[in-house]
C-alpha cells in the first residue's frame, strides 16, 4: 500500500489543512480524506497529514506501506538525516515514531509536488470548504 499525504497552509501560520491518499500498488484509492486543521505553519499541516495517513493505515490493519511526500524537510526529519529543531513540530514528530511501530515495513520517498497532486487536491479543497464556512 502507498500511502500519499499532503499538508497545506495559507498564511503560514494560518488557516491549514491536510489530505492524505491510501492507494494500492495499481492505482486503485483504498481510501482517501481531506480536513481542516487548527491554524497552523505548513510544516505542521504536513506532519498532521503524515499523522492522519498512518493512523488510517493502522487501522485498516495494513502491516506494510510506502509513503510518499513532498516535504523533503518531514521526509528527512523522520528517516533520521535532518533533526529536529523546532519546538512546534517536536510533538508531531513523536507521534509519527510511534505510529511507525504499528508496521512490520515502511519506506518514505520524498517525491515532486506533481507526484503527490490527490492528496495537495485534498487539502487545498479543506481549505477552500474552511473559507465558505462549510
Amino acid at each position: 500500500m502507498i500511502l500519499y499525504c499532503d499538508g497545506a497552509s495559507r498564511g503560514n501560520p494560518g488557516p491549514s489543512a491536510l489530505g492524505f491518499v491510501l492507494q494500492e500498488e495499481d492505482g486503485t484509492i483504498f481510501l482517501e480524506e481531506g480536513r481542516v486543521l487548527p491554524v497552523g505553519t505548513n510544516n505542521q499541516a504536513e506532519y498532521l497529514a503524515l499523522v492522519a495517513g498512518l493512523e488510517a493505515a493502522r487501522k485498516s490493519g495494513i502491516k506494510e506501506l510506502l509513503v510518499r511526500a513532498d516535504s523533503e524537510l518531514m521526509v528527512r526529519q523522520v528517516t533520521g538525516r535532518y533533526k529536529v529543531r523546532n519546538a512546534g513540530l517536536m510533538p508531531h514528530y513523536q507521534k509519527v515514531q510511534d505510529l511507525l511501530k504499528s508496521f512490520s515495513r515502511i519506506r518514505f520517498e520524498h517525491v515532486p509536488r506533481s507526484m503527490n497532486a490527490n492528496a495537495d487536491r485534498l487539502a487545498n479543497e479543506a481549505l477552500d470548504r474552511r473559507g465558505s464556512g462549510t
